[in-house]
């Protein structure tokens, strides 16, 4: 909608035109304000931004002067040099005759404005202004969605961590580009990115850290970004611990048709002192349209895996990595012991992964209903005590660009 104000002194003109707006422009009476005077028109301009003025040209100063075209001519040039006005995008000047309008209007022509005509009987006046206002709805609407379209993107992607996680991330080929938003004191640092597809479609792309390990964070983080960003799929990548006896190697690719937090349950104490932990597990599961792409991606890109596992230079097992698909469980603890593993996958034999984010993620998601959420992290360890950094690189390379090469494919 835009704002107009009808500056006149005649209030059966005011009626007729507020009448046209409303009931032939489809306006809303809400955003047409009016005033009699110069002064009181200032006033106006002064304290709002109007999209359209529209301004007869014989007007008085206040309500004891008389009207003059040379008041409204003056007003018109200071409505250009005051810099306390509020400028309108564009201004229509209205006079009822004809030799008025041809002596003024190149005083309005000069800055693109229009003096027109306005007549009781010929609606020749309605016809252009009209015109004028669809235009200013058009190119304000226009406007607006170009602005709000710069803070939505395709995809998001959340790391845990900095390094190596966003850091592989980072290393695509997006173009990306880091930025802050100043509002709302919003403290993460974001990264857009572009990925051109194999479709020939452009996905805006977003990739930040949550800087810190666990769910609640995630949770937090991922709210922000699907309330802030619109995103339609969001996924997570870096690195987890797999289960050793699921067939899993360093830097296989892990993504979760479903999370469950490990550490949800009820802990009581026996008559000896004793605690005792009863596990209450609640499963979320990913969207399943999402979860048969890239199934089909997987079963139809195994080529794909070879070339990612050639292009890390760096250290990495003799297997070119595989991706599977299954549950995995997320906890706020960092696992390195395997009666812990064995503890956590005796609730479901078929848990693939163990991380501290995945279901923070997934419980964002599931809350919210916007965007479509996707774990997709690889193996580094296998949470016993042989636990080390030697493959986090790795695997976390392998899991950023199954990712990439998953949107590079498929959308």
């Amino acid at each position: 909608m835009i704002n107009i104000l009808i500056l006149d002194d005649s209030t059966e003109k005011i009626i007729i035109t507020k009448k046209f707006l409303i009931e032939e422009c489809n306006l809303s009476e809400d955003f047409i304000d009016e005033a009699l005077t110069i002064n009181d028109g200032r006033k106006k301009l002064y304290d709002k931004r109007y999209d359209l003025l529209l301004l007869d040209l014989v007007l008085p100063r206040d309500t004891d002067s008389d009207a003059s075209a040379e008041e409204s001519i003056r007003f018109l040039e200071e409505i250009y040099y005051n810099s306390e006005i509020n400028i309108p995008v564009h201004i229509i000047g209205f006079s009822q005759y004809d030799d008025m309008v041809k002596e003024h209007e190149s005083k309005f022509d000069d800055k693109l404005w229009h003096l027109i005509k306005f007549d009781y009987i010929n609606p020749n006046w309605k016809n252009l202004l009209k015109v004028k206002i669809s235009h200013l709805i058009s190119t304000k609407n226009e406007f607006k969605k170009s602005i709000e379209g710069k803070e939505e993107f395709d995809y998001a992607i959340i790391c845990a961590l900095e390094t190596p996680e966003l850091k592989a991330i980072l290393a695509l080929p997006c173009d990306w580009k880091m930025f802050k938003i100043d509002e709302d004191n919003d403290p993460m640092v974001y990264h857009e990115g572009v990925i051109h597809t194999i479709n020939g479609n452009s996905r805006r792309v977003l990739a930040c850290s949550v800087n810190k390990m666990g769910m609640q964070a995630t949770v937090c983080v991922t709210s922000i970004i699907i309330s802030k960003f619109n995103v339609k799929n969001i996924f997570m990548t870096g690195i987890c611990a797999g289960v050793k006896d699921r067939d899993l190697k360093f830097g296989d690719v892990i993504i979760a048709e479903n999370t469950t937090e490990y550490a949800a349950g009820k802990i009581t104490e026996n008559s000896d002192g004793f605690f005792s932990f009863k596990p209450e597990p609640t499963q979320l599961p990913t969207n399943q349209k999402l979860l048969a792409l890239i199934n089909t991606f997987i079963s139809s890109n195994e080529r794909e895996f070879l070339n990612i596992y050639s292009e890390f230079s760096g250290p990495k097992p003799d297997n070119i990595f595989k991706a599977k698909i299954g549950p995995i469980a997320s906890g706020s603890l960092v696992v390195a012991s395997k009666t812990m593993v064995k503890s956590i996958t005796e609730s479901n034999r078929k848990i693939l992964g163990i991380d501290m984010e995945g279901h923070g993620m997934y419980l964002a998601s599931h809350f919210l209903e916007k965007s479509k959420s996707l774990f997709i992290k690889s193996v580094c360890d296998f949470g016993d005590s042989e636990k080390s950094d030697n493959y986090q690189a790795y695997a976390s390379f392998t899991s950023a660009r199954f990712l990439h090469s998953f949107i590079f494919n498929m959308f």
